[in-house]
């Protein structure tokens, strides 16, 4: 799936191409990549999809009595559905990125927002797919499936009866639309986003509690018009925060709920723990996270009391605990956010190792030290392939799975353009970065340390000889 954008923020254009396993977006600061990272999650988020395509009671009433039903879907429904989202996306920009509905054309009438791919490669490639996804709706696990050469769709309800009769009301306008949302973004068939502020959602949770922000824009708005319907405010999604940082804090107010299950990507997470945390991160009773130390495991450390490098990847390995699944999007924004370098090199071979598990990441670096760990992991796919070079690879201390094919990942970078008359251009192009079996250059960093080395230098120099040349 590529994705065509124009005039978003700082972007005059880009287009990303997101059926690779790794993308990472590369730039200086104010160049547009969190917007394209949000722009991402909204389009690929399972809980962003609208809900109102009416699935036949002559389907609900066989899910009702049999515990399974199936559904025929032809991939031209599934293409219009897919136009449909994305407009809606491009509507509610103002929405995604917290900015007054009022002030929404100033800042996106001449967004464009395109899905770029041919009908016929869509049509082909759903007829072609195979694939199994459980739906949970509140409590209920619904398994959706498919087989191979067909457009038959199977739902299967797991280990119990329907009985709620509100419920079925809700079913037949949320589980179609479900199995729509899945089957027209496919493989990816939801999102998880960590924004920079991903620390302060852990910390001020309840601060920042969203029933608390609803709370504050229905009082100020009440205040400011007094002809304004309240029951209009009661229903009205609150802006006050962009979409990524309201979703973190639905994530954070429901740990409670989210501890009583398994991912099955479950013990991956303990692994980060003992590899990076040197300890374990938990959910208490009473949906509060907790940190315990290898070196003093009885002692319980709060959320406000854990070291940094917790705070930045507590909510990973939540995620990794308790919400993650195959083919899901984990988009990262500065993951070596609070992290040592070594730390970071750690983080990338975590990277590949879920990349090769199952689950799609984009992520957005500043970091050198990251960059050149994802073209280690590039060199070690080519040198797994070779008997004498296999020993190599393991005498570095790379696992089995910490390597990075070529064709799996892509990489871009957000820069302005210099005009003739050396002031940067007001917009920043987005380009696809030239990857090799040496991995990619990222050129904004490397000019950075190339003047960082040159000042080095001749700073160096200059004291050195002039010291001489004055005890002379």
């Amino acid at each position: 799936m590529k994705i065509l954008v124009k005039n978003l923020g700082a972007i005059k254009q880009a287009e990303i191409d997101l059926s690779k396993k790794l993308t990472v977006f590369c730039g200086p600061n104010g160049t547009g990549k969190t917007y394209l990272a949000y722009l991402i999650y909204s389009i690929t988020s399972l809980n962003n999809k609208s809900l109102g395509r009416i699935l036949d009671k002559e389907y609900i009433n066989q899910l009702v009595s049999n515990n399974t039903t199936k559904i025929e879907i032809e991939a031209n429904k599934l293409w219009n559905y897919r136009e449909e989202e994305v407009n809606n996306i491009k509507e509610n920009l103002w929405n995604l990125f917290a900015v007054a509905e009022n002030k929404s054309d100033k800042f996106f009438s001449k967004t464009e927002i395109e899905i770029v791919d041919k009908f016929e490669d869509f049509e082909k490639k759903y007829y072609e797919t195979a694939f199994e996804r459980s739906v949970k709706l509140f409590g209920y696990n619904f398994i959706i499936s498919k087989i191979s050469n067909d457009i038959n769709i199977k739902i299967d309800l797991e280990d119990t009866q329907i009985k709620d009769q509100d419920f079925l009301r809700f079913l037949e306008v949320a589980l179609l639309s479900r199995v729509y949302s899945i089957l027209a973004f496919y493989p990816i068939v939801s999102s998880t986003i960590f924004p920079v502020e991903r620390n302060s959602i852990y910390t001020f949770s309840e601060e920042l509690s969203i029933r608390n922000n609803d709370r504050y824009e229905m009082i100020k708005e009440l205040s400011s018009n007094k002809h304004i319907n309240p029951f209009d405010l009661l229903f009205k999604r609150s802006t006050r925060y962009p979409q990524p940082i309201r979703d973190g804090l639905r994530v954070a107010e429901d740990l409670e709920n989210i501890q009583m299950s398994n991912s099955p990507f479950f013990e991956f997470a303990n692994e980060i723990e003992q590899e990076l945390l040197k300890g374990k991160v938990s959910i208490t009773s009473e949906g509060n996270v907790e940190f315990s130390s290898d070196k003093a495991p009885r002692v319980k450390l709060s959320f406000h009391q854990s070291s940094s490098i917790v705070k930045t990847l507590s909510s990973l390995v939540i995620y990794l605990k308790h919400l993650a699944t195959k083919d899901d999007l984990v988009i990262i924004d500065e993951p070596e956010l609070n992290l040592h370098p070594d730390n970071q090199i750690k983080l990338t071979r975590i990277f590949a190792r879920l990349i090769n598990k199952g689950i799609r990441i984009v992520v957005s670096t500043h970091s050198d030290y990251i960059v050149r760990e994802l073209n280690n992991q590039v060199m070690v796919a080519s040198a797994m392939e070779s008997d004498k070079l296999y020993k190599v690879v393991k005498e570095l201390g790379y696992l089995e799975d910490e390597y990075i094919r070529l064709n799996d990942m892509k990489a871009y970078l957000f820069n302005y353009k210099i005009k003739k008359n050396g002031e940067e251009e007001k917009n920043s192009e987005v380009k696809p970065i030239k990857l090799d079996f040496h991995g990619f250059d990222v050129q904004t960093l490397d000019d950075t340390i190339e003047k960082l080395n040159s000042r080095s230098e001749e700073l160096f120099y200059n004291l050195k000889y002039n010291n001489e040349d004055e005890q002379a």
